[in-house]
C-alpha cells in the first residue's frame, strides 16, 4: 500500500537537511529522496541508496523509501500503484515538456498498472497570470491550459489531468492554490526560498 503526503507551511528555524531528517523520521521511512529540481523531462528510478539526484521526477519500487517533490506555486504530483511509485515536480516547463506523462511511461516499464496521479497544492487557474504572448504560446501546445485571452491566466492543473486522463490515469485534484491559501508557500507571494513537499512511498 502507498501512502502520499502533501505538507503545509511551518515554522521553527532548522535548517534544510535538519527539517528534512526529522520528516523522514516522522514518517517512519528509511530513506527519503529529493531531487535538485531543474524543470527538466527527466524521471529517475531510484532505490534506497544514492543522493543528489538531478531531474524533476523519481519513481520506485523500493519499500520504505519515499520520494519528494518540492513546489511553490509549481505541481508537486504523487502517483501510485501497487508495486511502484512516483513523484513529479511539473511548472509550466514541466508542462510542455511532458513530465507527468514520462514518469508514467516509467512506471509501466517498471509494471504499474492501475496508476492514480494526485494534484498538490499549487497556483491555480484564477492566480496564474502570464503575458498574452505566453499565454498563447502555451495554450497552443496544451489547449486544456486555456481560460482566455483577456485574463490570459494558465490552468496547469487542467492542463496535466488532460495529459493523464489520456494515459488512462486516474486523477484526483485537491484544488489547493498555493497564492490564494496563507497554509501554502507561494513563489509569486514573495515566498521566495522557501517550499512545501509531496512524498509519496510504498
Amino acid at each position: 500500500m502507498s501512502r502520499t503526503l502533501f505538507t503545509s507551511r511551518e515554522g521553527g528555524d532548522l535548517k534544510v537537511q535538519a527539517r528534512r531528517e526529522l520528516l523522514r523520521v516522522t514518517l517512519s521511512l528509511e530513506r527519503l529522496h529529493f531531487m535538485r529540481q531543474t524543470h527538466s523531462d527527466v524521471v529517475l528510478e531510484v532505490g534506497a541508496g544514492g543522493a543528489d539526484f538531478e531531474g524533476d521526477a523519481m519513481v520506485t519500487t523500493t519499500k520504505g523509501v519515499g520520494l519528494a517533490a518540492l513546489a511553490a506555486d509549481c505541481m508537486p504530483i504523487t502517483f501510485t500503484s501497487t508495486s511502484v511509485v512516483g513523484v513529479a515536480h511539473v511548472g509550466r516547463l514541466g508542462l510542455i515538456k511532458e513530465i507527468a506523462p514520462k514518469t508514467i511511461a516509467k512506471m509501466r516499464e517498471l509494471g504499474a498498472t492501475d496508476i492514480s496521479a494526485t494534484i498538490g497544492p499549487s497556483i491555480c487557474a484564477t492566480c496564474y497570470e502570464v503575458s498574452v504572448d505566453m499565454y498563447r504560446e502555451i495554450v497552443s501546445k496544451i489547449p486544456s491550459s486555456a481560460t482566455s485571452d483577456e485574463r490570459h491566466c494558465l490552468d496547469l492543473q487542467s492542463g496535466v489531468t488532460s495529459q493523464l486522463i489520456s494515459l488512462g490515469v486516474d486523477v484526483t485534484n485537491l484544488g489547493l492554490c498555493t497564492l490564494g491559501n496563507a497554509e501554502y508557500f507561494s513563489y509569486r507571494g514573495g515566498d521566495l526560498l522557501e517550499r512545501q513537499a509531496g512524498i509519496i512511498s510504498l
